[in-house]
Formats: structure tokens, C-alpha cells, sequence
């Protein structure tokens, strides 16, 4: 896992491993081949990728390391003539280095570049003046007056197949002058595909702000760590796939000077999935109970079946008010419905010590609280039962509401517990607006976090889960498919699921808000985020599931490791 920083926590890793005796321009020349790299691959995915030919031209009226100059030059200079050209669009400082470096490196590699420099040479940084000077005969530069900016990016992209950012790194100062947000515009206009270097031009690497606009990017390659800009919105809505470049920097140095924030790469959470030997039997696969739903809500209990099933177990129960047996028994034909007594409200009824401790036996993890209302009697049951679960526990929705309303500061007999408030639920658990939720995330789940001793998932995107000890890690997926009614209890039923096959509550609620969160994307795929159903999100888990293995059977060490051979008495 990695750790994620802020622009100034990244610029004092930079300054700390220079005085530990790495130049700058060597860090420049680092993250310059790793992002050259990615650039060659993003460029076979949207060109032909064929550098065989000579592509080389001179700029009849001064292109090469000193620039044009003049945007109306007036002859025909044939920018990115080939369909396969890459534009690198490069700022004054240390990032429109970067992108000097990456125009080397693939003029090197036979590609044909133009650069648009959006400074005169003695404008650069020192570092930035340097690999200008490096840049081979056959790379165009074009130096245009700012006015002109949108004008010319258009006329090079026009004969471009991609365009590199690196106009702004992460310290950029916001809101953007006129010509930059200009610029930036046009940039958005083209179907020119981009890649940005370390992040989209326009978004804040500390928190993710965009004034007035950033660069939509396909895909970030950001350097040595993730920012926290790329992670929340908006800015994690400009950043398209984002993928982290390592240039060498200490990892004790990184842990020591980043902040208090992790991030998991695709390979990650593909560690994370729980072994399935091919011969177990279903009670070997975990079972789950799921304690929820009441007439007002009772499609509440149906969703977080439907995570349930959807994340691998063998036996689900759902217990729920007894009007829902019918309707569940038709819903969910896969689960064992328990009908349990119910209030006039139609909530469920307190029940005996001896009844609530028949109903989790056997139980390898419980669900409680999706769509329990909020009936005091109902309340009152749920803080009694609270101290008898012993087990995996996820609490989730009116679980969480009834600690608030009693006023009781959650506490738990287990060790392995996951709660999973939306901003609203959370706020009333610390006794807070929504408002100071949505300022202080981060903080506010891990500080829970420790003081709860048990692992928090504050809903939202994303999606960030507190760890007690451990800071905060931030969901690597998701995005507004899941801003309806129900998917939460999909996420309840999901992560139960995987505790009950076995995994820690970190692990487990870190796979699960990260598979929802596909899910909810590659639904929203095929129906619109607008158009999409929570029912269609939990079917989507299932191919994401898929794809998952598929990757995890091309490592030899993750397939031994999840498809385990069992000795045959084992199986039985």
C-alpha cells in the first residue's frame, strides 16, 4: 500500500532526497523515462504505435530548442503531420520539465513530437532550461504568445493521436489566470487523448479544488506518490486512470514525510481476495446473517441479501420482521429467511437473551441495522444485542441511528467490526453537522476510528475507511452510480460477506467499498449513472469478481494462494 501526501508533503520529499545526494535534474530525469514509458503504452493503445519511418522535419521558421516564437508565422509548418504524434504541452516549471524529458525520451524511441512551450527559455526553471536544451534536432517546439495559446494547441492536436500535460504540477496556484483556463479549454474541446504528468493541469494537489477549470486527463501518471488532490473530488474526476511512478524515492522517507493517508494499487487488492479451493463445500464458503429490514423499509434487507450473495459466501440468513417473509423468500429464493416478531410498527420486536443468541449461533459474521426504522423498542434491542456479538460484525444505517438516538457511544464485544455511516449517520454518531463531516472527513473517520476501536467506512466519494492505528485509506473506485437510496445496504451485505469467508475488517472493507465501487461504474456503463439500479450495481459485482481472478491466475504465487489445493478429507 502507499502512503498519499499533499503537493508541499511531495515537494518536501523532493527537497529531503536532494540533500540526500540525488540532483534534481536526475529526479527529473527519472520520472521522465517512468512517464515516457506509460506515454509509449497510451500511445500504441491510440495510434498505430508504428515508429519505423523517418518522421523528422525542420520548422521552417525556427522550431527546434529555441522556439517559433510567432503563432502567425504564416508558413506551412506541418505540425504533427503524422497521425501518430504526440503533442507535449509544457509549462515554465519543474513539470513542463517533466514533459521535456518524456519529448526526449520518445523522440528517442522514434516517435514524432512536437512541443508547445508556454514560456520563453530564460522564463524556465534551471532543470526545465536544461532538458530543453537536450532536445534532439528533429522535435518541433513551439513557443506562441499566451492570446494564442487555445488557437495553436488546436491547430498542432488537429495531427496529434495524444497530448501530454504538463502544464501545471501540483502546487498550482488557483483560481488560474485567463489565458492558462483558456488554454485548458481547449484542451477539454479536442478528442485528442491525454495523458497528465503527476496531475491534470488546474487541480490542487492538496484537496482536489478546480478554479475554474482543469484538464480532463485519460490517464495520470503521477509521480513517486499519489496526491490527495487525485483522490477527492473534483479533482479525482479530471484524473482519469491513475498510475504511480516510481523514481526511488526512500520509503522510510516517504512514510516519515507523507500524511496519515493510504491508497492500494489494482495488484492490492487482488492480495486481498479470500481463498476458494475448487472442492469446498458451501459451509466452508462462510455464513452470514443479516439482521434487517421493517415495513417501511424492507427492501432494505433485500439489497443487503443481494451484497451478501454477491461477495462469495456459501449460506445466507436474513432475519427481518415476519410481514417481509413472504416477499423475501420470492426475492431471494438463494437465503434462509428467518421471520422474526414485529412491533405494530412492523419493526422487529425485542427479542429474549436465549432467541437473539440462537439466532447468530453458527453465524461467521452478522449484518445488522439496514432498514431497522426507528422504533425506540427496536432501538433498545439493538444496544442489548450490541454487547453479545462477539463476531465479525458490520453495523450499518439504523444500526448506527439507534446509538445515536439512545445517545451511547458505539462500543463493541468484537474485535472485528466494520461500521458503515453516509455523512448524515456519522454526523449524529459524533454529535456534528453534515457540514463538519464534509470538511473534515479524513480526520474525523480516522480520530472515530481510534476511539471506537473498530474500522469506519464514511460513505461518500470516495469512500474512505478509518483503521484504527492506521490513519485513513482512501477507495480507489466508485463514483456517482452509487448516489441512490439502497447501495449502501448492497455495501453492508457486501462486506459481511467477506468477513464471514474469513477476512480481517480492514480487508474486508477495503475489497468490498473497492469492488461496489466497480460495480457501481461498469453498471453505470451500461445504463447511465442517471438511469442505473441498485439491484443492477450488485449484479455488476459478479463480473467484477471475474475479472479479478483473471488477473489474480496470471501470478503463480496468487493463484497457489487463492485456489489452494485441499487434501481430500478436507473437501468433505
Amino acid at each position: 500500500m502507499m502512503r498519499v501526501c499533499t503537493a508541499l508533503q511531495m515537494a518536501a520529499i523532493d527537497r529531503a532526497t536532494i540533500d540526500g545526494g540525488v540532483s534534481s535534474l536526475e529526479l527529473m530525469e527519472r520520472a521522465g523515462r517512468v512517464v515516457a514509458d506509460h506515454a509509449l503504452e497510451f500511445l500504441a493503445e491510440h495510434a498505430g504505435g508504428g515508429h519505423g519511418h523517418d518522421h523528422g522535419h525542420e520548422h521552417p521558421c525556427g522550431g527546434g530548442p529555441e522556439g517559433c516564437g510567432d503563432a502567425d508565422c504564416g508558413d506551412d509548418c506541418g505540425h504533427g503531420e503524422s497521425a501518430d504524434a504526440v503533442l507535449v504541452v509544457c509549462g515554465r516549471g519543474n513539470n513542463g520539465g517533466d514533459g521535456l524529458v518524456v519529448a526526449r525520451l520518445l523522440a528517442e524511441e522514434g516517435a514524432p513530437v512536437v512541443v508547445m512551450l508556454l514560456a520563453a527559455p530564460k522564463e524556465l526553471t534551471a532543470d526545465a532550461r536544461a532538458n530543453l536544451e537536450r532536445l534532439p534536432e528533429g522535435v518541433e517546439v513551439v513557443a506562441p504568445r499566451p492570446s494564442d495559446w487555445p488557437d495553436v494547441y488546436r491547430e498542432l492536436a488537429s495531427g496529434c493521436a495524444v497530448t501530454i500535460d504538463a502544464v501545471l504540477g501540483t502546487g498550482a496556484r488557483l483560481p488560474l489566470p485567463d489565458d492558462l483556463a483558456d488554454l485548458l479549454r481547449a484542451m477539454n474541446d479536442t478528442a485528442v487523448p491525454t495523458l497528465a504528468i503527476d496531475i491534470p493541469s488546474g487541480v490542487s494537489g492538496d484537496d482536489g479544488l478546480v478554479a475554474p477549470v482543469a484538464v480532463a486527463a485519460d490517464l495520470t501518471v503521477t509521480i513517486g506518490l499519489p496526491k490527495l488532490g487525485l483522490l477527492l473530488p473534483p479533482g479525482r474526476d479530471y484524473a482519469g486512470q491513475v498510475e504511480v511512478a516510481d523514481i526511488g524515492f526512500d520509503p522510510g522517507l516517504c512514510d516519515r514525510l507523507a500524511g496519515p493517508w493510504h491508497w492500494l494499487e489494482r495488484g492490492e487488492y487482488l492480495c486481498l481476495l479470500p481463498p476458494r479451493p475448487t472442492s469446498v463445500h458451501k459451509g466452508q464458503c462462510g455464513r452470514l446473517l443479516v439482521v434487517a429490514g421493517s415495513r417501511a423499509y424492507g427492501g432494505a434487507a433485500h439489497l443487503a441479501g443481494l451484497g451478501g450473495l454477491r461477495s462469495g459466501i456459501g449460506l445466507l440468513t436474513l432475519a427481518a420482521p415476519a410481514g417481509l417473509e413472504v416477499p423475501l423468500r420470492i426475492a431471494l429464493p438463494e437465503a434462509l429467511v428467518r421471520a422474526l416478531p414485529e412491533t405494530v410498527a412492523g419493526t422487529l420486536a425485542p427479542l429474549s437473551v436465549e432467541a437473539a443468541a440462537a439466532l447468530v449461533a453458527g453465524a461467521d459474521a452478522v449484518v445488522l441495522g439496514p432498514g431497522l426504522g426507528d422504533d425506540p423498542a427496536t432501538d433498545a434491542w439493538v444496544r442489548d444485542l450490541l454487547p453479545t456479538l462477539a463476531g465479525p460484525l458490520v453495523l450499518d444505517a439504523d444500526g448506527l441511528n439507534a446509538l445515536a438516538r439512545i445517545g451511547q457511544a458505539p462500543a463493541f464485544a468484537s474485535r472485528a467490526v466494520v461500521l458503515t455511516p453516509h455523512p448524515g449517520e456519522f454526523a449524529r454518531l459524533l454529535g456534528l453537522s453534515t457540514a463538519d463531516v464534509a470538511a473534515r472527513r479524513l480526520e474525523l473517520a480516522a480520530e472515530a476510528a481510534d476511539r471506537w476501536g473498530c474500522v469506519v467506512v464514511l460513505k461518500g466519494s470516495p469512500a474512505v475507511i478509518g483503521v484504527p492505528g492506521e490513519g485513513v485509506y482512501v477507495n480507489a473506485s466508485g463514483d456517482d452510480a452509487l448516489a441512490r437510496g439502497g447501495s449502501g445496504d448492497v455495501l453492508a451485505g457486501l462486506i459481511g460477506g467477506l468477513l464471514a469467508q474469513g477476512l480481517a475488517a480492514r480487508d474486508a472493507a477495503l475489497l468490498g467499498c473497492y469492488v461496489h465501487g466497480l460495480a457501481g461504474t461498469a453498471a453505470a456503463r451500461e445504463m447511465s449513472s442517471r438511469g442505473v439500479l441498485v439491484r443492477e450495481v450488485a449484479a455488476a459485482i459478479g463480473p467484477q469478481w471475474l475479472a479479478m481472478e483473471r488477473e489474480a491466475s496470471s501470478d503463480a504465487a496468487l493463484r497457489e494462494r487463492l485456489w489452494p489445493s485441499l487434501p481430500p478429507e478436507a473437501a468433505r
